[in-house]
């Protein structure tokens, strides 16, 4: 005879609990000690415990499955993808499943979640806006600013002015005084259009010359080679500053078989570093945005707006991305 399922009341037997502690641990509510809470959760690991996911959800009224929206513009980014790994991570955590928004809004459409990470959302996104409207939680990653933004429950940022000045002071103080911004112009997000304000604010403070060049995010090989043209032969830019991902690696590619010696004529830095190709280039400088931990971070503050709401819409900014700066050769004023 096949041995039966544990069931709560032989871990509460096993740990000389009562079944409603126990309970509460293994749903992520109650009063309880981290320690304890993790004591039996390794109980129940032991004993074979598995979760009742459709009785538990009848009891708290949860689906057991969060949303997760990309912007369709962005999703051939690995960024994106990265960040969708770290939510999915984030989510296995919690208990939940994720469920990614993929075809496009109808008003017919029913939304089946307990909640939505909404990552660089634009102001007229009609998903985003629709989920709001439906009393859906949802939490942005970047802010919203749209239909119904009043309804937001929580918003994570990472600390882009402070990073992206770090990036523009390097290049500074390397002697350059003409960088040019490859700036993302096919969607506008908080980030997008934040890191034009802070690049024009940078100049500002700095009596430089503002040097911007818009760029698809998903720009073809021509539309970067025309970009870069206008910035390094045009306005004679000794930097280029690239708002999308992936834009830095390609234009040491088209610079270099120009002739120009990274680190010496001219130099490249990435707002959005791709791991594999910017961050950790010794000759790009650029900032690592952990996609996967802003993805785990984001699953953690909407699990807890969902559990716990908040009388006022929450914020948190993410503390894990970092700045490479690249050490190639210095140059003399």
């Amino acid at each position: 005879m096949a041995r039966s399922r544990a069931t709560i009341l032989d871990i509460a037997r096993e740990l000389g609990l009562s079944k409603t502690t126990v309970s509460s641990a293994l749903g992520g509510s109650g009063r309880i000690s981290e320690e304890k809470r993790e004591l039996i959760r390794e109980t129940a690991k032991r004993l074979g415990y598995v979760t009742n996911r459709a009785a538990r959800s009848l009891r708290v009224n949860r689906v057991g499955t969060i949303g997760l929206f990309i912007p369709p513009l962005a999703r051939r980014l690995a960024f994106y993808m990265d960040f969708a790994f770290g939510v999915t991570e984030g989510a296995a955590s919690a208990d939940y499943d994720v469920t990614l928004f993929a075809r496009e809004f109808t008003p017919e459409r029913a939304f089946q979640v307990d909640g939505v990470i909404a990552i660089d959302p634009a102001p007229g996104e009609p998903l985003v806006a629709a989920l709001l409207a439906a009393g859906i939680p949802t939490v942005s990653v970047g802010r919203y600013s749209g239909e119904g933004q009043d309804r937001i429950l929580g918003t994570l940022e990472a600390h882009h002015a402070e990073l992206q000045t770090s990036i523009l002071d390097h290049l500074l103080s390397r002697g350059r005084k003409r960088p040019a911004l490859l700036a993302v112009d096919d969607y506008s997000s908080s980030w997008t259009l934040d890191t034009r304000t802070n690049y024009l604010e940078w100049c500002r403070r700095n009596l430089i010359e503002p040097l911007v060049h818009e760029v698809e995010s998903n720009a073809t090989p021509r539309g970067l080679v025309a970009a870069i043209s206008a910035a390094v032969e045009g306005d004679g830019a000794d930097a280029l500053v690239c708002g999308a991902q992936g834009h830095a690696a390609q234009s040491q590619i088209i610079l270099e078989g120009r002739g120009l010696v990274l680190g010496r004529d001219v130099d490249v830095a990435s707002f959005a570093g791709a791991a594999a190709l910017e961050v950790g280039n010794p000759l790009i400088s650029a900032i690592d945005l952990e996609p996967r931990g802003y993805g785990e971070a984001a699953t953690e503050l909407l699990d807890a707006v969902v559990r716990a709401p908040q009388e006022a819409p929450v914020h948190r900014w993410f503390e894990g991305a970092t700045v490479h700066l690249a050490d190639g050769v210095h140059l003399a004023d």
